[in-house]
């Protein structure tokens, strides 16, 4: 007989739930059960003005954090106001420009607006590329930025975003 526990949260219960699958023999069987009696982990730096500041995410995420992200965005991509999110307005702009920048490299298409009946985008370059060739504060692609012996720096990054921890050997890059 194997068991194995997992733990699941259910954010809109705000309970806990204990999913444990047992196998015996040829017959898997999953079952959740609920966990009432749960500590809630106190955040590390209660006195922060905004969430992020409280979890001590200041300059700990990026573009390619989407479940963070996802948390500040409504279904048509939006971003939600800070009244409701509580977020202070530094990392109210740092969580737009992620946003923006994740929806240019297609790591949100769950989150895009519904589109009219019989409507066809625009196709769009099929280039090999992320989403480097969109310039910040943009919204056409650049094509061409000189040769390849002289080529101008394009921007990939976003100023905002210059404070962040890498945890990489290499530097954040802001030209590409």
């Amino acid at each position: 007989m194997d068991v194995s526990v997992h733990v699941l949260v259910i954010p809109e219960n705000a309970r806990l739930m204990q999913v444990v699958e047992t196998s015996e023999g040829n017959t898997t069987t999953i079952e959740g059960k609920i966990i009432d009696n749960v500590e809630i982990p106190s955040p590390p730096n209660p006195s922060g003005n905004c969430p992020i500041c409280r979890w001590n995410l200041k300059h700990k995420y990026d573009y390619m954090d989407v479940l963070l992200l996802s948390q500040f965005i409504n279904s048509k991509g939006g971003m939600i106001s800070r009244k409701i999110t509580g977020l202070c307005n530094e990392e109210h702009e740092k969580i737009s420009v992620c946003v923006q920048m994740a929806h240019r490299a297609g790591l949100l298409p769950d989150h895009k607006p519904k589109l009219p009946e019989g409507f066809v985008r625009k196709p769009k370059l099929i280039l090999n590329r992320y989403y480097t060739r969109y310039p910040i504060d943009s919204v056409r692609p650049i094509y061409n930025k000189g040769r390849k012996w002289c080529k101008v720096p394009m921007p990939i990054s976003h100023p905002i975003l210059k404070d962040n921890i890498t945890y990489g050997s290499k530097p954040l890059r802001f030209n590409h």
